[in-house]
């Protein structure tokens, strides 16, 4: 049974990982792995179950003697810089991110706001699965609601004032990040999708609908917006005139644009083929690494990256923050808005961007070292201005398929020899 995936783990509340049995395990389960000299730190999206998630949480851990501090509502990325700047041994960032409002689930953090470590939390799940946990008799912990933490997290990273001259919208998606509008004012930004109710997290709104927002901005004459998902870890961009921004295309103009002292970019391997050869133009090296942020992150880190990022709109950035954050992509797109206004639809236009294929394909039973196999035998079938790969689901019997291409559709071939070899 695999309870954490690449970015800790999440279902329908209810249900599995997201009952109140589950959820007391859980916990007993951090507190046997983890000592009390320090404080937990606890935030939670506007999930309404986020809620009742948080109180099976601290109940569990203060009568084992933990000192619990409470953030409530806030962002993914703003639990992480929490982490950084005091001195916490863990924290638990209670959402689903960008799953509908009826799922929920659990994030973990390391004091140093770094996703924690993958060797801990496979300790953490062998106890929850043994259900043994150790007795405890110290005095109950206590708890503490911390004065202004959002406000806290978006002053630590804003820097300086800009200058806008292009109207922008940004989607909230009734997410954490409703709150935005109190500490991060400019006469050309609006914000919508700020009134959560615990039931309209990612309801038609945010990262997963962008062409909402989109025709939002043309009906009130914005120029440029931004959708962020429900945790606020993920951020997408629109421009009136060119539509739905891709990752891989921001990413090449944050790269030409940096004036920091590195040419190596990282992003999962599945970006667009196009990311590669448009970093090559301006000398750039692009570093990837298997799906998954905390890959994305570590890569980064070790390789002295300028950044890092995932298609999805996750982008990382060592100098700002320890963690995928919205709000920080958000202030590197503004610098750009604020330097080249409406000519930045020219200079993404400019960008080649490949065609692609995606694609779940049903398996039975295929192995990690299957899957890697299958690559090797069918990477025969790839020209030279192709890209394909294949990733197994960790949650459901499927694989997945990515294949992009410059003119020549070839996927119908290419399906037909996966499936030859998954029957073999």
């Amino acid at each position: 049974m695999n309870i954490f995936g690449n970015d800790g783990f999440r279902c329908e509340f209810g249900k599995n990982f997201m009952t109140k049995e589950f959820i007391e395990k859980f916990s007993n389960s951090l507190c046997d792995v983890l000592d009390k000299e320090k404080p937990i730190l606890i935030a939670r999206d506007t999930r309404a179950s986020g809620i009742e998630i948080e109180r099976w949480i601290k109940d569990v851990m203060v009568e084992k003697g933990f000192n619990i501090h409470m953030a409530q509502v806030l962002p993914t990325p703003g639990i992480s810089n929490l982490l950084e700047k005091h001195h916490y041994s863990l924290g638990i960032m209670i959402t689903a991110s960008h799953n509908p409002n009826t799922d929920n689930g659990i994030k973990l953090f390391a004091g140093n706001g770094y996703k924690l470590s993958s060797n801990i939390e496979q300790d953490i799940e062998k106890k929850i699965l043994k259900n043994e946990f150790q007795s405890n008799h110290s005095a109950n912990g206590e708890i503490k609601s911390l004065d202004n933490p959002f406000g806290e997290y978006i002053n630590s990273i804003v820097d300086k004032d800009i200058n806008l001259k292009q109207r922008i919208l940004v989607d909230c998606s009734n997410g954490a990040f409703s709150e935005l509008s109190n500490f991060y004012k400019n006469k050309n930004i609006e914000y919508i999708n700020n009134s959560p109710n615990g039931k309209n997290i990612n309801l038609d709104c945010g990262a997963l609908h962008p062409k909402k927002l989109l025709d939002e901005m043309k009906n009130k004459g914005f120029d440029f917006g931004v959708a962020f998902d429900g945790d606020g870890d993920r951020s997408v961009f629109v421009s009136k005139e060119y539509g739905v921004i891709e990752s891989e295309k921001l990413a090449v103009l944050l790269f030409e644009d940096s004036n920091l002292d590195s040419n190596k970019v990282v992003s999962s391997e599945i970006s667009n083929l196009a990311l590669k050869k448009n970093l090559q133009i301006i000398n750039g090296i692009l570093i990837e690494t298997p799906v998954g942020d905390r890959f994305v992150v570590e890569s980064s880190k070790e390789m002295s990256a300028l950044f890092g990022f995932e298609p999805s709109g996750h982008f990382y950035f060592p100098d700002k923050s320890k963690s995928m954050d919205g709000f920080v992509t958000l202030l590197k797109f503004l610098d750009l808005v604020a330097k080249y206004g409406m000519e930045i639809n020219k200079k993404i236009r400019k960008l080649a961007h490949f065609n692609r294929v995606q694609e779940n394909i049903d398996i039975k039973n295929l192995q990690d070292e299957d899957i890697s196999h299958l690559q090797k035998q069918i990477n025969s079938f790839i020209a030279e201005d192709e890209k394909l790969i294949i990733r197994k689901s960790m949650w459901d019997p499927v694989i997945r398929v990515y294949y992009d291409y410059l003119d020549i559709n070839n996927f119908s071939l290419i399906k037909k020899e996966i499936n030859r070899l998954l029957k073999n």
